[in-house]
């Protein structure tokens, strides 16, 4: 009688284990196997102007139908990153069937000029080698070496200064009205500004950049008042402007 009973204890376990592993195994097939989790919808999130939602999608390899547990979400990240417009991105699974992707896009600020053009952004981070088809209408940098797409630790230094040139000049009543070509860098002389409108070389040195720009918002209607287009400017000049007019 006890070894019966014994039995009986014993096939219900199995049972209930054998009950066990069947509800595993059909929940395992609802997850994975079936189409309750199949992806759908892919929503792309993000404040874009290089790259468009479609472009994003295109670039995660994902396709509508995979299995959002079989889904990983790690290498949509790391594929996100294979484009260089790319500075962050998140990815997220949102159960039963939708993937969501957040991208952020570098935003480059100027153009360097050195073994190629180059975008770099407001970190003087290297985006992309500037292609046919790019904005280039931006700012040149020029008299950086770049090597490959990098910048060197005093690269990175110049371009930090040149980006603060930029971005004196631009705030600058003059250097609203006659906008910004180029800046460039030579270890003579510094930092020098050509300008876009009325074309001339404003000397800005090699430091103080918002003073020497607004030194010349204070004389600038005396330098003006003289007739003749204006070659050059030297604001480097302790106190003064030296102005080189072009010959009549």
């Amino acid at each position: 009688m006890v070894k019966l009973r014994q039995v009986e204890r014993a096939l219900l376990s199995m049972l209930i284990v054998l009950a066990g592993l069947a509800a595993l195994y059909g929940l395992y097939r609802l997850v994975f196997l079936g189409p309750a989790f199949s992806l759908e919808k892919i929503v792309v999130d993000g404040n874009w102007k290089y790259l468009s939602a479609q472009e994003v999608a295109d670039i995660s390899g994902v396709q509508s139908g995979q299995n959002l547990f079989w889904l990983s979400v790690g290498e949509v990240y790391d594929r996100l990153h294979e484009s260089p417009w790319v500075k962050e991105a998140a990815v997220r699974r949102r159960l039963p069937d939708t993937l969501y992707i957040y991208v952020e896009e570098y935003r480059p600020v100027a153009i360097v000029s050195s073994d190629g053009f180059y975008y770099v952004d407001a970190n003087a981070t290297v985006v992309k080698k500037v292609e046919a088809n790019d904005d280039k209408d931006m700012p040149l940098i020029s008299g950086i070496p770049v090597e490959g797409g990098r910048l060197g630790e005093e690269g990175d230094l110049r371009i930090r200064e040149m980006l603060a040139v930029i971005d004196a000049f631009e705030r600058s009543n003059f250097g609203r009205r006659h906008g910004l070509a180029e800046v460039h860098f030579d270890e003579l002389n510094g930092y020098s500004v050509f300008t876009r409108r009325e074309p001339m070389q404003v000397l800005i040195g090699q430091s103080d950049f918002a003073g020497r720009m607004r030194k010349i918002d204070r004389m600038e209607t005396a330098i003006a008042a003289r007739q003749g287009r204006i070659q050059y400017m030297l604001t480097d000049e302790d106190g003064r402007i030296i102005v080189k007019y072009r010959p009549a």
